[in-house]
């Protein structure tokens, strides 16, 4: 989830990015404008930035459930 914002900047190259500066300053430096452009997909990085995001939030969820099942199981056997 957290790539998403980034990903979703890739063609505006507004954001700061962890090196300091922003992407515009160096559009080569910004990993995401990068990777997308090499893929040829650059133009659909909103779509991309929107399923990083879902995959993200599933993969937290489902980290939620499977600990909530766990500590069910466990204190089943608390006897």
């Amino acid at each position: 989830m957290d790539c998403a914002p980034y990903i979703n900047d890739a063609l505006a190259l507004r954001l700061t990015l962890l090196g300091g500066g922003i992407g515009r300053d160096d559009p080569g430096r910004h990993d995401w404008y990068y990777l997308l452009n090499q893929l040829g997909i650059i133009e659909y990085h909103h779509g991309v930035a929107v399923a990083f995001d879902w995959f993200g939030m599933l993969i937290m969820i489902s980290a939620f459930m499977w600990g909530g099942l766990l500590l069910f199981f466990q204190y089943q056997d608390v006897d």
